[in-house]
This record gives C-alpha cells, structure tokens and sequence, in this order.
C-alpha cells in the first residue's frame, strides 16, 4: 500500500502513469497475456482465492456512493488486508441525472479516486471497461455528446497530456471476470457467447464486434426476436456453456437499468426470464446498492449507509 503522503506528492499525470503500469502488471495467472503478448482483456481468479468480492455497479460520478461503499462493512480495510477484492463494472464517469448531463467535474473527481484505488491495492482493485469509459463523440446520452464533452473537460482541467494517458488507461482495462462463483462484464455477453481465448485477445484488431458487445449489449426487453445489440436468456446460457461454466452461475452486469420495469431500488435479479442473472446499479442518490459473493455463489446484496458521516480512510479525504 502507497503512503498517502507521499502518494500526495505525485502529479495528476504520474498518478495515471502509475495505474497504468499496476494494470500491466497484474499477475499473469490472473490476467494471461494476448497473442500480441499484452495484457488481454480477461480476469480470471484461481479456484484457491477465498476472498470475498465486492461488485460495484455504474457509478455515473456519483462519488459519495463511492465513499459510501468503500466506508460499509469495512471494505476499505478488507482491501487493505487482502481480505477482499473489488471489481467495478465500468461507467464511472458521466452524470445521467437530469439537468446534469453536461457536469464533468465529477467524472473527473471520481476518476481520481479510482486511479487512487488502484494504485492503492493492485492486487485488490479492478476496473472493467464500460462503454462510457471513452472520449469518443459518438458516446452521447439525449442528444448531448458525453464523451466529446468529457474530453474538453479534461483537457482543459489537466492538458492533452494528460487526455492521451487517460486513453491509454482506458485502452489497458479489463473487460470481463471469471470467477468460480460469478462471471462479470459490463453490458451482457456476446450472442452465441465468447470463448475465454475470444476474451483475452478481445482488442485484437478483428475482435472489435466481440468487445462492442460485451460494453454495448441490452437485454432484450420484447421478447421478441432480438436486434443485434440484445442479448436473451439463450445467449446467458450460451455465455455460460463457451467457458465451461455451471449452468447456474450468476452473470453480473451493469448498463442497463430496467427502471420501466418496476422497482425502487437499482438491482434487477432474473429479470425477463434471465435466470442467473442481475444487473446492478450503484448511482443513485438516495440508495447505493452493490453486491457481495463469501466463499458462495450466493450473492448479497447490500445496501451503503449514505447517512454516516464522512470519516478519513487511507485515501485521506478521498
């Protein structure tokens, strides 16, 4: 674990340098090595790893549920002690409220808390790719083009260098987790599902229909037949059977929310005949929902208290 004081000292830019080279670095047992002998796109936790894993939803800046989650149960401790990991499904950045479509500080904000994370406990954080982890133009939300915005936020905040070791940290993420209790990605799995070597060298230049999916997919809600951006309850089964899987596993995701369909809080478990199946949300302001797996493919889920005071951690003020 860094010392936050001299962590304190780092610029902006040799803190993203150095989350960069942690995600390198990430143990080849874990993260095997692409065809092109780079860090390739998977997670996979060995049978033997007994700690308890912490899954955050979508966070869209919402940075005091961050906090509120790394405060709850202890689990900025748990880290600390390598008593438990965390991985985050993706979509950090971009505020989805209403009326706040265009704030980007906050993306920024908790961008920083994040790359502190990582940079904290290596072998504990995991970030996975979302399809809103990007600069792009074409990344919009009601006609407002988020990622072009994000773009001239953080170029102005922090300078195009800083900009250009902000894609290289996006382009080294993860994108999908096996684990023996769970397999996680952010949007859905690949119609017809993805081998594990198809995942590792998902950024190869003839894979990028396979990673569009996996960042981009929807459940299908008509029941119809599916538009290719929809997955169904066949391709969870079809996901499950490419890698080898228990029919049973769960699959966890983020992305898309199904408020239409009822409920007040952000988790939606075997939704639409998904069975096995949750998508989670962590964003909302007055609930801050994520899940739990211990030595059980039994998830929990859990609620932050967004009540308790704010409390100086190991990252300081946060």
């Amino acid at each position: 674990m860094l010392d936050y004081y001299s962590y304190g000292e780092l610029t902006h830019h040799q803190k993203v340098q150095l989350a960069i080279r942690n995600l390198l670095s990430i143990d080849l047992s874990i993260r095997p090595l692409n065809s092109n002998n780079r860090p390739g796109g998977l997670l996979e936790f060995p049978e033997d790893d007994e700690r308890e894993v912490i899954i955050v939803g979508d966070l869209h800046a919402n940075k005091q549920n961050l906090k509120a989650i790394l405060m709850d149960s202890q689990n900025l401790y748990k880290l600390k002690r390598n008593e438990a990991i965390m991985i985050f499904l993706g979509d950090a950045v971009h505020d989805e409220r209403v009326g706040h479509l265009q704030e980007m500080d906050t993306s920024i904000e908790i961008m920083d808390i994040i790359i502190h994370l990582i940079n904290d406990y290596p072998e504990n954080v995991f970030y996975l790719l979302g399809n809103h982890d990007t600069f792009s133009s074409r990344l919009g939300k009601s006609g407002i083009k988020q990622g072009l915005i994000y773009y001239n936020a953080v170029l102005q905040a922090r300078g195009k260098e800083y900009v250009n070791l902000m894609q290289t940290f996006y382009n080294t993420l993860p994108v999908f987790v096996i684990h023996k209790y769970f397999l996680a990605v952010h949007a859905g799995p690949v119609r017809g599902g993805i081998y594990r070597d198809e995942i590792i060298n998902v950024r190869n230049a003839t894979s990028t229909h396979l990673l569009r999916q996996l960042t981009w997919n929807r459940l299908n809600e008509t029941r119809s037949s599916p538009s290719k951006k929809e997955y169904g309850p066949e391709n969870l089964d079809e996901q499950r059977k490419s890698l080898g899987c228990p029919p049973d596993l769960p699959i966890i995701v983020g992305h898309n929310p199904m408020w239409k369909w009822g409920t007040d809080d952000s988790v939606w478990i075997d939704i639409l005949d998904s069975k096995n199946h949750v998508i989670l949300y962590s964003n909302l302001v007055d609930k801050c929902t994520y899940l739990t797996f211990k030595n059980s493919a039994k998830y929990q889920v859990r609620h932050a208290n967004l009540k308790q005071q704010k409390q100086r951690f190991l990252l300081g003020e946060m």
